[in-house]
C-alpha cells in the first residue's frame, strides 16, 4: 500500500533547482486544494495521464493522499488558505523553477485535465494566456448553473469588457494556462488573498495592453455532485456574498493602475 503523501516528502528527492534562465521542458500545473481528500488523487493522476506535465500540489490543509505512480513529478508546497494566495505561490514557484508554460486546474475535479491539451496548443499557437470557459456558446452543459452563478459571470465580464476591452465568457475560472513571461508579470502583482484570482489577472493584463487573452470551451463540471446538493437555497446567501469579494478585485486593481473608473464603466 502506498503511504500518504505529506507536505514536504519530495523536498530531499528534487536536486536543485534548473536557472530560472534556462526553460523547463514540461509545463508545470498548479493544482490547488482545501480539504478534498477523497478527489485529490484522482486529480493528480488525471493530470499525469494526460500530459508529461509536473504537477505542483499547492496544499492549503487537509488533503492527505496517495501517491500517484509518477512521484519524482509531483512536488507539495504548503500554503495559506486562500485560492488567490496559492496561486501566487504557484507562480513564483513556476518563474523560480524555470517553468516556460504554467497551467491549472483546481482540486475538487471540476476540471477535466484531458482538456488541458487544447489550452496547451492554443497557448502555443501565440496566446499569453489561454481560459477554459464554462460559458463558452461550445461548452457543453452537464448541468446548467445556478442563476446566482450565470449572472455573477455576466456582470463582470462586462465589467472586464469596460474596463480594459477584453471581451471574455468567462471571466472567473479556475482552469486556465499561461506563458512564462505572463506568470512572471503577474506573480509580482496578484494581490487577492480568497477568490477572483482569474478576475484580478485578467484586469492587471488587460490594463497593461500588451498580452494576449483566449478561450477554448470547457463543460461545466460541479465535482461529479448535482446543482441541487452543491447549490441548495440556503447557501444561496453565501454564494452571492462572492460579489462583493469580485467588486473589491476590480476596484483594488483600477486603482493601482490609476484606471479612472467615470469614463471606462459610466455608459454614455
Amino acid at each position: 500500500m502506498q503511504e500518504p503523501l505529506t507536505p514536504g516528502s519530495f523536498a530531499a528527492a528534487h536536486s536543485a533547482p534548473p536557472n530560472a534562465a534556462d526553460h523547463h521542458p514540461r509545463p508545470l500545473v498548479l493544482v490547488p486544494a482545501l480539504s478534498e481528500p477523497d478527489r485529490l488523487s484522482h486529480v493528480v493522476d488525471s493530470v499525469l495521464g494526460a500530459l508529461d506535465a509536473d504537477v505542483l500540489v499547492l496544499d492549503a490543509g487537509g488533503n492527505d493522499f496517495f501517491l500517484p505512480p509518477h512521484t519524482d513529478r509531483v512536488t507539495v508546497l504548503t500554503v495559506p488558505q486562500g485560492v488567490g494566495s496559492a496561486v501566487r505561490r504557484g507562480l513564483e514557484y513556476a518563474v523560480r523553477h524555470g517553468y516556460a508554460v504554467v497551467a491549472r486546474v483546481d482540486g475538487d475535479g471540476q476540471h477535466d485535465p484531458a482538456l488541458l491539451k487544447d489550452l496547451l496548443y492554443r497557448q502555443r499557437s501565440g496566446s499569453d494566456l489561454v481560459l477554459a470557459s464554462r460559458y463558452h456558446p461550445r461548452s457543453p452543459v452537464v448541468a446548467e448553473p445556478p442563476t446566482d452563478r450565470v449572472a455573477l459571470n455576466v456582470m463582470f465580464r462586462s465589467l472586464v469588457q469596460q474596463v480594459c476591452g477584453l471581451r471574455l465568457t468567462d471571466v472567473v475560472t479556475g482552469c486556465w494556462v499561461m506563458s512564462r513571461e505572463t506568470a512572471a508579470f503577474l506573480a509580482e502583482r496578484i494581490r487577492t488573498r480568497e477568490y477572483g484570482s482569474t478576475l484580478e489577472m485578467l484586469l492587471l493584463l488587460g490594463l497593461a495592453g500588451r498580452f494576449s487573452v483566449s478561450e477554448v470551451p470547457h463543460p461545466a463540471i460541479y465535482a461529479g455532485l448535482g446543482v441541487e446538493e452543491r447549490y441548495t437555497a440556503d447557501r444561496r446567501a453565501s454564494r452571492c456574498a462572492r460579489a462583493g469579494t469580485y467588486l473589491q478585485v476590480v476596484s483594488d486593481v483600477m486603482d493601482r493602475c490609476d484606471a479612472n473608473a467615470w469614463p471606462r464603466l459610466i455608459q454614455r
